[in-house]
C-alpha cells in the first residue's frame, strides 16, 4: 500500500520553475568572456604600442632626434591603420567568431536574448577610440602633456565606450568591473593618490590599469559562468531526474496486476 505522502503518478517529486533556468541561462550566456577577452587584447596591445611610441617621440624630441622622431611617428600611424582594419574588416569579426567557437567547443553555442550586431555608430567609436589616443600620444610628443596624465587622458573616452560597449552587448555585472575601476583609478591620480609608478616606468601608469582592471573583469566573469553553468547542469539533472521517476511511476500504474498476486 503506498503511503500517503508519496507523489501521485507522473507528478515531479521537485518541480523546478523554468523560469529560474531560464535565468541561470541567461546569466551563463552574458558571462561567457572569450569574446571580451579579444578585445582586450586589442586594447591593451593599443594602448602599450602608442604608450611606447608616444615616450619615444617625446624623448627624441626633447633631444631633437629627427630620425627617432620620424620613426616614432611611424610607428603610430602604422598602429591606428591596422587596429582599425581590424575594427572593421570582416575578418577580424570572424576572427572573434572562431576563437569563441574554439574555447567554448564542448559546451555549444549560447548568446543572451536581445543581443544585437555591434551598430555602426559602436565600430565608429572603436575606431575614435584609436584615434584619441593616437591623438594623446601627439600631445605628449610635442609636451603638451604630460605622460603621467595619460591615464586620466584616456579614461576620459575609454571608460564610456566601454560601458557603452557593455550595455550594447548585454554582458554581465562582471564586465563593469572595467570601466568603473579604470575611471575610479583616473581620478584618484587626479586628487593625487600615490598611484604612480618611478620615473623611468612612467609608461605603466597606463598599461598597467588598462591590463590589470580588464583581466580582472574577464577572470570574475569567466569564474562566474563556470558558477552558472554548474547551476544550470543541477537544475536541468534534477528535471531530468524527476521526469525519469515520474515515467517509472506512471508504467507501474498503468501495468495490470499480476495473477500470482495474493
Amino acid at each position: 500500500m503506498n503511503s500517503k505522502n508519496s507523489p501521485a503518478p507522473g507528478r515531479l517529486t521537485h518541480p523546478v520553475d523554468p523560469r529560474t533556468v531560464a535565468r541561470w541561462a541567461a546569466r551563463y550566456a552574458r558571462s561567457r568572456t572569450i569574446s571580451f577577452l579579444v578585445q582586450w587584447v586589442l586594447v591593451v596591445f593599443m594602448v602599450a604600442a602608442i604608450g611606447v611610441a608616444a615616450g619615444l617621440t617625446s624623448s627624441a624630441y626633447e633631444q631633437g632626434n629627427f630620425g627617432i622622431f620620424t620613426l616614432s611617428i611611424a610607428l603610430m600611424a602604422v598602429v591606428f591603420l591596422a587596429m582599425a582594419w581590424f575594427s572593421l574588416s570582416q575578418w577580424g569579426a570572424e576572427l572573434v567568431w572562431t576563437i569563441t567557437l574554439w574555447w567554448y567547443g564542448e559546451e555549444g553555442y549560447a548568446e543572451a536574448a536581445g543581443r544585437q550586431p555591434i551598430p555602426g555608430w559602436l565600430t565608429a567609436l572603436g575606431g575614435g577610440l584609436v584615434a584619441y589616443h593616437l591623438a594623446g600620444a601627439m600631445l605628449v610628443s610635442f609636451g603638451l602633456l604630460r605622460l603621467q596624465w595619460l591615464q586620466p587622458f584616456s579614461a576620459l573616452y575609454m571608460t564610456p565606450y566601454l560601458c557603452a560597449l557593455i550595455v550594447r552587448q548585454r554582458l554581465g555585472w562582471w564586465a563593469w568591473l572595467w570601466p568603473a575601476l579604470y575611471g575610479i583609478h583616473a581620478l584618484a591620480l587626479l586628487w593625487g593618490a600615490p598611484l604612480r609608478f618611478p620615473p623611468p616606468w612612467r609608461l605603466l601608469d597606463l598599461i598597467v590599469p588598462v591590463f590589470g582592471y580588464g583581466l580582472l573583469a574577464i577572470l570574475a566573469g569567466h569564474l562566474y559562468s563556470r558558477y552558472a553553468l554548474y547551476k544550470l547542469k543541477q537544475l536541468t539533472r534534477s528535471v531530468a531526474a524527476d521526469l525519469e521517476s515520474a515515467e517509472d511511476a506512471d508504467q507501474e500504474a498503468d501495468s495490470p496486476p499480476s495473477e500470482n498476486a495474493p
